[in-house]
């Protein structure tokens, strides 16, 4: 489970450079490969860059957190048996309370200024979340295990069969939907999460699974999986990001009569994250499990929720790099005053703001990835053997 952890991380933090080449919806300075109405969602133009980082950034955000909460709870209760209630508490509150206020605090929030002064937006102090409200939502879920688990009685259950927990999903979904229809808008982001959708229809369900799933050696079952059963989890996976692909396809219309995009998007996460999460784990188990670990594979599953905590300071310094490259090669650079960080071209035709060329797009996302993850995980390494970080990190 170290190297899905390790896997899932990788995958964050590009996805999170994607998100800001794309239609910046990550933290800090991003432009735009579309051209969209954000209140109807209408497109009338995109570049190349779009429809596969679209497929990519619906692919991952359908699951990928929520097999971070399975896998984070899978280890809470032998660590609660070992510890104690008062010890697990107190370092869970040290590592995940202290990892979270680092960025919102500090890291976060220098972040912000950097961002701000190269923008030349106006620069202040902001309390600032970020990822890390996985962090402060895992501390939260832990918590009520920690507390629950003083009177309840542990959960007996073998790992029920994949075709039953692929029918719990699908009902999974139905709950997913009905939050995402049912809640005004207004209230899904309630406590910094990303979608109350999300909360009750995945994360809730996959960190209580993963309580379950330690207490119970769920892990077993999945490594002993009949053959079948596996290529069964794969071919609907790949069937899902065909799916996937195929409403992303409807919505920009480059596939005719398909247009189910906003549907999907309320339907398909949770009966797609259970078997995408299942073939996963099974998937590294079998091809990715050396005993003992290599020193590569050691360090980084150590440094991953460093990598997790920092990563977007490190993806905005690339980015400003990239930009100063632009402007250096006398690209114009226009900064939005309605959206702050959103940075785009002008079109010297009509003088009006418009989306970076494809090349640069795609040089930039390039560029953003390979220095972030060729820098990240080995700054992540030594920043958690400094003082006081060492216990948080």
């Amino acid at each position: 489970l170290t190297n899905v952890k390790t896997f899932l991380t990788f995958i964050v933090v590009t996805h999170h450079v994607v998100c800001q080449f794309s239609a910046k919806q990550a933290d800090g300075l991003g432009t735009y490969a579309v051209d969209m109405d954000m209140a109807t969602f209408q497109v009338s133009g995109y570049n190349s860059f779009f429809p596969g980082a679209t497929w990519f950034k619906n692919v991952n955000q359908s699951y990928f957190m929520a097999a971070f909460f399975f896998i984070s709870a899978y280890f809470c209760p032998k660590s609660m048996d070992r510890k104690g209630f008062r010890r697990f508490v107190e370092d869970k509150l040290v590592r995940l309370g202290g990892g979270f206020l680092l960025y919102s605090l500090l890291l976060g929030p220098i972040m912000i200024l950097f961002c701000r002064a190269y923008g030349g937006y106006p620069v202040s102090y902001e309390f600032y979340v970020g990822p890390p409200w996985f962090i402060l939502w895992l501390l939260n879920f832990t918590l009520i295990y920690a507390v629950i688990a003083q009177f309840a009685a542990p959960v007996k259950m073998n790992m029920p069969h994949p075709v039953i927990l692929l029918l719990f999903g699908a009902f999974l979904s139905a709950a997913f939907y009905g939050v995402a229809v049912g809640v005004p808008q207004e209230w899904q982001f309630l406590g910094n999460v990303i979608g109350w959708a999300y909360v009750i229809g995945l994360y809730i369900p996959f960190f209580t699974a993963g309580i379950i799933a330690g207490r119970n050696d769920w892990m077993k079952s999945v490594e002993e999986m009949e053959t079948w059963c596996v290529w069964m989890l794969r071919t609907i996976t790949v069937g899902f990001w065909v799916l996937i692909f195929c409403t992303v396809g409807g919505w920009l219309s480059f596939i005719p009569n398909f247009n189910v995009f906003m549907t999907a998007n309320s339907l398909i996460p949770p009966v797609y994250a259970v078997p995408m999460t299942l073939a996963l784990i099974q998937f590294f188990h079998q091809y990715f499990n050396g005993t003992p670990p290599s020193k590569i594979a050691k360090n980084a599953g150590a440094a991953a929720y460093t990598v997790y905590i920092i990563h977007p300071l490190i993806y905005n310094v690339w980015i400003i790099a990239f930009i100063a490259i632009l402007k250096a090669a006398g690209v114009s650079i226009w900064w939005s005053q309605e959206q702050t960080f959103l940075y785009l071209t002008v079109d010297p035709a009509t003088g009006q703001p418009s989306m970076l060329p494809d090349g640069y797009i795609w040089a930039g996302w390039l560029w953003t990835f390979f220095l972030t993850q060729l820098t990240v995980w080995p700054l992540a390494h030594y920043m958690r053997q400094l003082p006081v970080l060492n216990k948080i990190l």
